[in-house]
């Protein structure tokens, strides 16, 4: 994978990843989470009323489900309340597929592949499209049982990936990860990463957050010691980081940012006012004191 990126159309490209009810389902926006009580509780309470209006041979919608689809690249993963999502849902998940294509071509045009953290970083850190919001760290239990090592690992990563496609682009990733460890030239503690944009939708609510998964050979010594493909003959602890950002779209950005700079006259003097009460002597004397240290090393120096 070296100096390549893949192409817009494997980007573009989602396949079926499986649901389970909205019940189950834990979104990573913490704003959904709070989100999913009200709608639970509403749908319900249409369902009930529904069952009791209805004729006996009728059958009133259940509990509402959560789809996931991933795309073929394996760096996009959509959670869903409805195979058809809203256009303001659609035009935001829209905008984080061309962002990762343009970010993708950037680190091949630098001769990065897709697994160097320190580039995806940068890039990340630079862009202005995101905030980091947590530090993840995510104890992975490997069970000596009949799922693969790998298999087991999506599953504790991607709760809604269980079995098809979706998880073999989800093991392809991690077995081209485990690749990249057991290469002889790659130092212990150099850090690989693999780059998430996790897109949910609640009800017409979007979210998009994205996590930069990383670990080094150190770290992943007792899973890279056998190929992810096979299942292991004892249990294994793994610690897995990830740091998390919030994805702020350039529509959000194009709407607010230009009021920040025109902010009213009456806001200024607020500031001017609140600026009034804070006691800048302190700050002056220290800065007194620092210009005469300065002239005393400059003196010294002569």
């Amino acid at each position: 994978m070296k100096n390549t990126f893949p192409s817009e159309e494997k980007i573009k490209t989602f396949v079926y990843a499986g649901s389970t009810s909205l019940d189950r389902q834990t979104f990573v926006s913490k704003e959904l989470n709070k989100m999913k009580v009200r709608p639970q509780a509403a749908v319900m309470a249409l369902s009930a009323e529904a069952e009791a209006d209805s004729e006996p041979d009728s059958n009133p919608d259940s509990e509402k489900g959560v789809q996931f689809r991933l795309n073929q690249t394996g760096n996009i993963f959509y959670s869903t309340t409805s195979p058809e999502i809203q256009e303001t849902t659609k035009k935001l998940f829209d905008s984080v597929t061309v962002l990762f294509a343009a970010m993708t071509k950037a680190l091949a045009d630098n001769n990065k592949d897709l697994f160097d953290y320190g580039a995806w970083s940068d890039v990340i850190s630079k862009s202005g499209f995101f905030v980091e919001v947590q530090k993840l760290n995510k104890m992975l239990t490997i069970d000596n049982n009949s799922l693969t090592i790998d298999t087991q690992i999506v599953q504790q990563l991607l709760p809604g990936l269980q079995s098809g496609s979706s998880m073999d682009i989800a093991k392809s990733v991690l077995n081209a990860l485990n690749g990249e460890y057991t290469n002889s030239k790659m130092d212990e503690n150099t850090k690989l990463g693999h780059i998430l944009f996790i897109c949910e939708e609640l009800f017409g609510a979007p979210s998009v957050t994205v996590r930069l998964f990383f670990a080094s050979k150190k770290t992943h010594k007792a899973i890279t010691s056998s190929p992810c493909h096979t299942t292991t003959s004892v249990k294994i602890e793994q610690l897995q980081e990830a740091d998390t950002f919030l994805f702020v779209s350039p529509d959000t950005i194009a709407e607010f940012a230009g009021k920040f700079g025109d902010a009213p006259q009456e806001y200024k003097k607020l500031i001017d006012t609140l600026s009034g009460y804070i006691d800048a002597s302190d700050d002056s004397d220290d800065s007194d004191e620092s210009d005469e240290s300065d002239e005393s090393d400059e003196s010294d120096d002569t």
